[in-house]
């Protein structure tokens, strides 16, 4: 049977943020580039989290409520992140992130760093994809 790997479908730029990012600019870059969720990267460019959309809603609604500023990326971002591997199976991954209701899914390589991330619409593409060719 065949399969579609991570890496056949995975958006290869991404953009990332730091862990000590105000919020209210990783909002400035998530709106800029029209997208939902980035990884979190520390100073060695090792996955240390993801700041989504509803983070970032978090912190406006504590920043508001207690009228202070945004704070930092790394206080509102998620620190348990699924994530990928290149080789992996996209049907597999997609099961994955359908269970765990992923945003985005960071793809590392054999060292642990980001290469690419994989989006819903990532997903979906290569599941249509997988089911529309038929096998060689």
């Amino acid at each position: 049977m065949r399969s579609i790997t991570v890496a056949d479908c995975m958006t290869r730029r991404v953009v990332a943020l730091v862990p000590e990012m105000e919020v209210v600019e990783a909002i400035r870059i998530l709106l800029k580039h029209k997208i939902t969720a980035a990884p979190v990267l520390d100073s060695n460019h090792k996955l240390v989290g993801i700041l989504s959309e509803s983070d970032c809603l978090s912190a406006t609604l504590t920043s508001s409520y207690y009228s202070q500023d945004f704070g930092l990326v790394s206080e509102y971002m998620t620190a348990s992140v699924m994530s990928a591997g290149e080789e992996d199976s996209v049907l597999d991954v997609y099961e994955r992130f359908m269970k765990q209701r992923a945003v985005r899914v960071p793809v590392l390589d054999e060292q642990g760093r980001l290469v690419g991330i994989l989006s819903p619409k990532d997903l979906m593409r290569a599941v249509l994809e997988f089911y529309e060719k038929p096998a060689a």
